[in-house]
């Protein structure tokens, strides 16, 4: 049986009236979650499921279906709330699902087609849907995963990432021993419960240490789509729960920050992981001054989420943290992150085994004292024509700490400057402040860095307009097709000379071609 299981037991047993999880319209204790666990388990392995989708919003319901597909060693394939009805689709063939769980609100979103009836009554606010004829694939790979998560990357329909229950209760566990000493008492899960991270180390490891995990769902909590948010409404959450723990992405910790900083009250966080995207060192020092102790950390879906991670008493500024305990990081020759002992079983659909490394993909290196540091994506650095390796993340994390820039993507490949193609804030964000925003963020910058030309986007990136993917990460390709001419003497940016080119030095715009 999971280890993760095996704990909430324990917690069952040694503390059965405290309250487990809560969603705002109910709540359960240990001894009452297990007792639904048991029960939806039971249902589960009655109807023969062995692959199943799950969507539904974030609450109590999703934690219940969750931890029964754990227990009943099928394997659960979280849907992202996110995903567009195509992706949906693909998702649904691919992992040959037979069986979709649904809550009442997403039952609207089934994708057409697809062949699912209804195969019992509702558990609750769950539904559980079958396929009369679904394909067993045979996969080993698949039979093998307790869960495949899929990532969006930047081109492309979503990849699956298979994994072990055996990984998943390792990285449980290893985070488990991390927490145990900062005493968290509740947990806020902000990110989607089907993201890989928050359903980790915001529901199984909080669980595992008796603490009382919040579900709310993501429209309680001011979230909407994959990158609206009403900062009110969150904060007053925050508040209302007294939550001592939450996973931030690095914009939420920004306007985190603004909210916390116009508020004299003091805030009830112990402990803020951030992580998802380069994190400037200066937001976290203006974070702690706000009161809000962040801390940032690194990892992937493809070893199950957390690869390092700050702490307190153990945090570097600059770096995502100390690998976990277990979890060996090494460099590759060429500046690739290596990290062994913590790997998925595969990609679904892919021949390719998995070797005793993941090859992640990202840049850094490790200090004498054995922090990690991330520089950026092997797949994004460009070289300038003076030969200079820069990985955009680095002058993009800069630019985007300036409140002039809401979104930013670089290019510079073999051009003498590095060029942004930028999104305002708002529609009162001039050129000149603009200028000046990204003078402020050039002087954290060595000169081979630094952005030197910008170009005003024409509208803000989007998954939409096809320039961000679904989780919010630029998609450079499709940026580039829009707004790079490959015959523009001039720079990187700007769809046949026909946006405005703004060249700044120290003293600001000095002049603009078109």
């Amino acid at each position: 049986m999971s280890t993760i299981i095996t704990a909430l037991r324990m917690r069952a047993h040694a503390t059965p009236h405290r309250t487990a999880v809560t969603d705002g319209h109910g709540e359960l204790s240990f001894a009452e979650l297990l007792l639904q666990i048991d029960r939806f388990s039971g249902s589960l392995q009655a109807h023969g499921c062995r692959t199943a989708g799950l969507l539904a919003d974030n609450g109590i319901d999703w934690v219940i279906a969750d931890l029964a597909a754990l227990q009943s060693g099928m394997t659960l394939v979280p849907l992202p709330p996110y995903f567009s009805e195509s992706q949906f689709g693909h998702v649904v063939e691919a992992s040959a699902l037979d069986t979709l769980i649904l809550d009442k609100a997403s039952h609207q979103r089934l994708p057409r087609g697809t062949g699912f009836e209804c195969a019992s009554r509702d558990h609750g606010n769950l539904r559980l849907l079958q396929q009369p004829d679904a394909r067993d694939d045979g996969a080993p790979r698949t039979r093998a995963a307790a869960k495949i998560t899929f990532t969006s990357g930047s081109t492309g329909q979503p990849k699956g990432v298979c994994l072990s229950a055996d990984t998943i209760d390792q990285v449980a566990l290893r985070l488990g021993t991390t927490f145990a000493d900062i005493d968290i008492a509740h947990h806020l899960c902000v990110m989607p419960l089907a993201t890989l991270l928050e359903n980790v180390a915001g529901v199984y490891v909080p669980l595992m240490l008796g603490t009382t995990v919040h579900v709310p769902s993501l429209a309680a909590l001011g979230l909407y789509g994959s990158s609206r948010l009403d900062i009110k409404r969150f904060k007053r959450t925050i508040d209302a729960v007294a939550a001592e723990s939450l996973i931030l992405q690095p914009q939420l910790l920004r306007e985190l920050t603004a909210a916390c900083a116009a508020d004299a009250a003091a805030s009830s966080l112990k402990f803020v992981a951030v992580g998802g995207a380069r994190v400037v060192e200066s937001d976290l020092l203006e974070a702690a001054a706000a009161g809000i102790p962040a801390f940032q950390g690194y990892g992937l879906s493809e070893c199950a989420s957390v690869v390092a991670l700050n702490r307190p008493g153990a945090a570097r500024p600059g770096s995502v943290g100390k690998p976990l305990d277990g979890v060996s990081v090494s460099i590759a020759a060429d500046g690739e992150i290596l990290v062994e002992n913590q790997s998925m079983l595969g990609y679904l659909g892919d021949e390719d085994t998995t070797g005793p490394a993941i090859a992640t993909g990202d840049l850094g290196y490790l200090d004498d004292d054995g922090f990690l540091y991330v520089t950026g994506r092997r797949k994004n650095v460009f070289i300038t024509s003076f030969g200079r390796n820069v990985s955009p993340e680095w002058p993009e994390a800069e630019l985007l700490h300036r409140p002039e820039i809401a979104q930013v993507c670089v290019f510079g490949e073999a051009q003498p400057f590095n060029t942004a193609v930028i999104c305002p804030a708002d529609a009162s964000v001039t050129p000149k402040a603009i200028a000046d925003g990204i003078l402020s963020a050039n002087r954290n910058l060595p000169d081979y860095a630094r952005v030197a030309d910008f170009i005003i986007a024409d509208e803000p990136f989007s998954a939409a307009n096809g320039l961000l993917t679904p989780t919010g990460k630029p998609r450079r390709e499709a940026i580039a097709l829009r707004y790079i001419a490959s015959d523009d003497p001039l720079c990187t940016a700007g769809l046949s000379g026909s946006h405005q080119h703004r060249f700044i030095n120290e003293k600001g715009t000095t002049h603009e071609t078109v």
